[in-house]
């Protein structure tokens, strides 16, 4: 291989890592043949053929990279940055699916409390008859509030108001020393309960609430009914809580989660996503340093160009196909094409095919271009499952041909 510019020879380590001179030589004679000798000169160097070779490794690594990005972006997400993923397979942990779905299900009912990474505080706020809006602290979000209308089927089982329960207590009708409807069906506590709820929607409120935002970050929440007095515990007692389903509770509980200023909860964002992160993301100084350490995009994930020696015997035929066009290309436009491709020599001009080359060449790699872009596609993912899928279903129904198998009991 011969050493000549010094770009070149950082290239032929990288690249044409593995290489020997012996194999470098037959490509280069491959060709120049292809390109006219030993029946016309190829003016092209082997400095400038190492070149033309490089460049269609990284024009195949970029595919291939790209290729791994479209199907494996989602699981590299979040993993750490300094990882090498290039010729790397990466797990399907469906890492990025749960994200949404545990945020989700933090809003909607508390289940993110399984996977998630945040804890499900309880708080609650002491309420006074007659007021019905409370604030919440700033920093909290809510996530559940404990306002909603009780259950009418009380510790007995039922309205301990009922007609029926009021008759069983004052007539004495028993049976083994319990009121009777201890004994009647369960189908008449639902029905009695029902009554109830029927009876409070109309005379009285259900219970709801609504909140809103404050003007410090806080939130406030309104209360309905508005909290009143138990009027069981005695003339103008201002103790809360129900008593002979006349009071509303002392106490209203909440589900919450700590935040972190109005960019929300800490450990979601920023640095603090990769709380153990301490290293510089910037190499030039003075400026900040962006990043935490982990994969946030298809930018940051580490995907080096390939080797010649990591490539299969199909790449490298893609390659040495991509070289000979780039090298077609570059002796047209380089070479041939000074002066305008109009050699000039005594008495006369000489026209060299320069056009040709070029025009050939572009069209050579545009379509080498296409043929990996489409292989690449027939081998994603989505297109692997859909082919193992319809497999299984031809199978299946081929052998819902064969005849059954009779079981002898």
């Amino acid at each position: 291989m011969s050493q000549g510019f010094g770009y070149c020879e950082i290239m032929s380590e990288d690249c044409l890592s593995g290489m020997t001179e012996q194999q470098t030589s037959r490509i280069f004679k491959r060709i120049r043949r292809k390109l006219g000798e030993p029946v016309m000169g190829v003016e092209l160097e082997d400095e400038q053929l190492e070149e033309c070779l490089c460049e269609a490794i990284e024009e195949y690594s970029s595919y291939i990279h790209q290729w791994g990005l479209e199907n494996r972006l989602s699981q590299m997400l979040g993993l750490p940055a300094d990882i090498d993923f290039t010729l790397k397979f990466v797990s399907n942990n469906f890492g990025f699916e749960r994200t949404f779905s545990r945020a989700y299900a933090e809003q909607v009912n508390g289940l993110g409390g399984v996977n998630s990474m945040r804890e499900l505080k309880l708080g609650h706020i002491p309420l006074t008859a007659g007021t019905q809006d409370y604030t919440i602290p700033m920093g909290q979000e809510l996530n559940e509030v404990l306002w909603f209308t009780p259950n009418f089927i009380n510790l007995f089982g039922l309205d301990p108001f009922a007609n029926s329960n009021i008759a069983f207590s004052e007539f004495g009708a028993s049976f083994a020393g319990h009121t009777l409807y201890h004994v009647m069906p369960v189908y008449d506590t639902i029905l009695t309960a029902q009554a109830a709820e029927l009876r409070n929607k109309v005379r009285g409120s259900e219970y709801s609430y609504r909140v809103r935002g404050g003007s410090d970050g806080s939130k406030v929440i309104s209360l309905y009914p508005i909290p009143r007095v138990n009027t069981t515990a005695g003339v103008g007692s201002s103790n809360m809580g129900i008593g002979g389903g006349a009071g509303t509770p002392g106490t209203m509980f909440y589900y919450y989660y700590d935040t972190i200023g109005i960019g929300g909860n800490e450990s979601f964002s920023g640095n603090t996503a990769n709380p153990g992160f301490s290293g510089s993301t910037n190499p030039i100084d003075g400026l900040p340093d962006q990043g935490n350490g982990l994969v946030s995009g298809p930018s940051d994930a580490i995907l080096y160009n390939l080797r010649y020696n990591e490539l299969n015997d199909p790449a490298k035929t893609w390659v040495k196909k991509y070289a000979q066009a780039n090298a077609k290309e570059l002796l047209g436009i380089g070479i041939r094409g000074k002066f305008s491709g109009e050699l000039p020599i005594p008495d006369a001009s000489l026209t060299m095919n320069h056009a040709d080359l070029i025009t050939n060449g572009k069209a050579d790699m545009d379509k080498l271009k296409e043929e990996l872009r489409d292989l690449l596609d027939r081998l994603n993912y989505k297109s692997l499952l859909e082919n193992n899928a319809l497999m299984q279903e031809y199978v299946n129904k081929t052998l819902s041909y064969g005849p059954l198998p009779i079981y002898l009991g």
